[in-house]
């Protein structure tokens, strides 16, 4: 993130869109950051221009030299950090949760269904060949017939 703000030249231009479309802040401001991070003046009237843009009421003071640029401006459509912490957090799962996902979950099943599959068949076969395999299935079944039968005289 620092060579994004600091020196987006040294960066693919790809990249860069990328990171400025999915991140939660305007790029005035980090032009804004950098500029104020290197002790060079900030452009105050693109600062103005975007809060206008995005509020109806500008009403943050900032310097050409401001010692740090307010959360006000960074953030103006949230009153806390916290908030826009967690809103940013929230938005940037959502947007990468169905490609991660995709890309872990879907090869894993299709890498591993054949093996599954095998598996659930060779247990079956070996609980029904042993002799204990439909005992257990008589038993179980006897139970839940007795079961049944006697749940509908109740009811009856």
């Amino acid at each position: 993130m620092y060579a994004f703000v600091m020196r987006p030249e040294s960066l693919p231009k790809s990249y860069n869109d990328f990171i400025q479309k999915t991140g939660p802040v305007a790029a005035p401001v980090y032009k804004a950051v950098k500029e104020n991070c290197r002790g060079g003046p900030v452009n105050v009237a693109s600062i103005s221009a975007y809060l206008n843009s995005r509020r109806k009421s500008n009403n943050v003071k900032l310097g050409e030299f401001p010692s740090i640029i307010p959360c006000s401006v960074i953030h103006p459509d949230t009153n806390s950090c916290l908030a826009h912490n967690a809103k940013a957090a929230s938005a940037t799962f959502r947007k990468t949760f169905p490609l991660y996902f995709s890309l872990t979950f879907v090869p894993f099943v299709f890498c591993t269904y054949k093996r599954y599959i095998l598996h659930y068949v060779l247990v079956f076969l070996s609980s029904s060949m042993n002799l204990e395999g439909p005992w257990s299935w008589v038993l179980l079944l006897s139970f839940l017939h007795v079961l049944l039968i006697t749940k509908k005289q109740t009811i009856n």
